[in-house]
């Protein structure tokens, strides 16, 4: 143990006594005082640096900012050093403005994305080229999708435990539910299925590919990241059950002449799969919530929320409606711009609307497995494809049998045969419980060759 180790662990062991103890302990010590202060200034030296405040228990964002002699507690100090710091708010949440205000400071890029949405609403009225209007509510929807995955953590961060898990499972997906909605409303069955393939493999193979490239390259030797074998694996299990349930009206389809029965057939499967996913729900939540926790506890610490939850709640309303009209306009402006930039409408809907809802939780996934926090980045990447699976496809079905649509799970072969083969190969390198940067290597080739494939097209 270095002199700098023993420095701050004298300055915890003397912050954890009481006053009167404190006194007794600077008399007894005498000259050492001065290397108290030392120790301090230099804690001190070592925080202002990095800019960011310590991530504590759930428990210490909603506590009141601690006086000088409590700046420092033994955890603090193991956090500090383990470098798992990230940006919080140590005095609460701020209210109304200033809090909106903090969040649009901490990404600047995503902040100024947000001049595209008078341009999408501007483009789209203004009778400007397709691919223009396509263009600016694509940038527009990227900001919001953001915002309305910060305002969901915030408010979940002001709510019980059950209620914040159930509102990041709703509103995590929200964007992909809104194009699949005006989708189904302009009658685009096509781009919805492809946007819903593509979200998934996104999800299981370009994100969890990438988290395991850069978890790799950044973590210390040996270069293997662990993660929970029951959690992995409950999850790859859920995803070869979603394929199933797509598969079955697929191949029925293919076998029959009718479409009658599939209609039927798709929307049965979709009550089974979405009761699964409640069950999911109960399962992650509150039996075995310890299995997606990892052996660090790394889901009990959660980031201090920057807005109230009133703020919460307005930006969060404000986003949806928002992204509501964007993304009627972007699908809406869909064909003219596949016969103005020669694209495919398969590459289109499973490789470029995909990147609206999970830019993200990409960027989530990644930074935290170069943190070597492998169960969380798991539980971002192959959990949202479980969502997308298990939630966000029946309830577009759903969505279609109220409006009188014929939205089913007919997928067709070639979406249904690279789905087996995606959930196939994540389950296969998931099973063992721990991965490398290989892994990661062929999950993203994987998806570049279904991109490649993509971008040709495949519809006869």
């Amino acid at each position: 143990m270095g002199a700098a180790d023993v420095a701050l662990r004298r300055v915890a062991s003397r912050d954890a006594l009481p006053p009167a103890a404190q006194g007794e302990d600077s008399a007894a010590a005498g000259g050492k005082a001065e290397v108290h202060t030392d120790a301090k200034a230099e804690v001190n030296t070592l925080r202002e640096p990095i800019g960011l405040a310590v991530r504590g228990p759930a428990s210490r964002c909603q506590a009141p900012a601690r006086g000088p002699s409590q700046n420092l507690g033994a955890e603090d100090l193991e956090v500090q050093r383990s470098g798992s710091a990230t940006r919080a708010a140590p005095d609460g949440p701020r209210k109304g403005l200033l809090g909106f205000a903090g969040v649009l400071a901490s990404s600047k890029v995503l902040s100024a994305l947000l001049l595209c949405i008078p341009l999408g609403f501007l483009s789209n009225f203004q009778g400007w080229p397709m691919w223009a209007v396509f263009a600016c509510n694509f940038f527009a929807v990227l900001p919001m999708a953001w915002l309305i995955g910060k305002s969901t953590e915030d408010l979940a961060a002001h709510t019980g435990e059950a209620a914040g898990g159930l509102l990041n499972a709703t509103f995590g997906n929200v964007v992909e539910m809104l194009l699949c909605v005006q989708g189904i409303r302009r009658g685009e069955m096509a781009i919805v299925r492809y946007t819903l393939v593509g979200s998934i493999l996104s999800n299981m193979l370009l994100v969890l590919g990438t988290a395991l490239l850069w978890g790799g390259y950044k973590n210390p030797p040996p270069k293997t990241m662990k993660y929970s074998r029951t959690g992995a694996g409950a999850q790859g299990n859920l995803m070869l059950i979603s394929v199933l349930g797509v598969a079955l009206p697929t191949v029925y389809s293919m076998l029959s002449e009718g479409t009658g029965a599939v209609l039927d057939i798709s929307r049965g499967c979709s009550v089974m799969l979405f009761s699964l996913y409640v069950q999911y729900l109960f399962f992650q939540l509150k039996t075995h919530k310890h299995v997606f926790e990892g052996p660090e506890g790394e889901h009990g610490e959660v980031e201090c929320p920057d807005m109230d939850a009133y703020t919460a709640v307005a930006v969060l309303a404000a986003c949806t409606a928002l992204t509501s009209c964007c993304a009627d306009y972007l699908i809406g402006s869909i064909e003219g711009t596949i016969a103005s930039c020669s694209v495919s409408r398969e590459f289109v809907g499973v490789v470029v609307l995909p990147i609206i809802g999970n830019a993200a939780e990409h960027f989530t996934a990644i930074l935290v497995a170069g943190q070597n926090r492998m169960d969380l980045s798991l539980g971002v990447a192959v959990g949202s494809s479980c969502q997308v699976a298990l939630m966000v496809t029946p309830f577009t079905v759903f969505v279609g049998w109220a409006v009188g649509s014929p939205m089913s799970l007919d997928f067709g072969p070639f979406q249904v045969a690279v789905l087996l083969m995606a959930v196939l190969l994540v389950t296969s390198v998931l099973k063992d419980g721990e991965s490398t940067w290989l892994d990661g290597s062929m999950l993203c080739t994987a998806y570049c060759a279904i991109a490649l494939m993509c971008f040709f097209g495949f519809s006869p």
